[in-house]
């Protein structure tokens, strides 16, 4: 998919995994950070043809 570093559209296992991991023991030392499940779109300037 161009545009989208991950090259696909994201699916809701994505988001779940996401939201399975915060919920986990192994994001205890996370906090106060924005978690973007947006396959790398936030990361990278987008040029418009």
């Amino acid at each position: 998919m161009r545009g989208t570093p991950a090259g696909h559209v994201g699916r809701p296992e994505a988001i779940a995994a996401a939201a399975v991991y915060l919920a986990s023991d192994e994001s205890a030392f996370v906090h106060g950070t924005v978690l973007d499940v947006d396959g790398g779109r936030t990361g990278v300037a987008v040029i418009a043809d």
